[in-house]
């Protein structure tokens, strides 16, 4: 099985966005445009190497409330 280093550096936008999306969904409202936008958001620090696409996934599955 792969081990996933948990411990790296989230670019700052995507870190805001992220907070916000769990700040909005905590109180109670849903905001899949919102995810979409962080999906959007991941897959371009992957495409600029700021992440590689396993810590993409793992942010992906540990935030996403959807």
């Amino acid at each position: 099985m792969e081990q996933i280093n948990k411990e790296f550096n989230i670019p700052y936008y995507i870190f805001e966005e992220i907070t916000d999306y769990i700040e909005l969904t905590a109180k109670g409202y849903s905001k899949c445009m919102k995810w979409e936008n962080i999906k959007s958001l991941l897959n371009l620090a992957v495409v600029n190497n700021r992440i590689t696409k396993e810590q993409a996934q793992f942010l992906e599955k540990e935030f996403c409330r959807e």
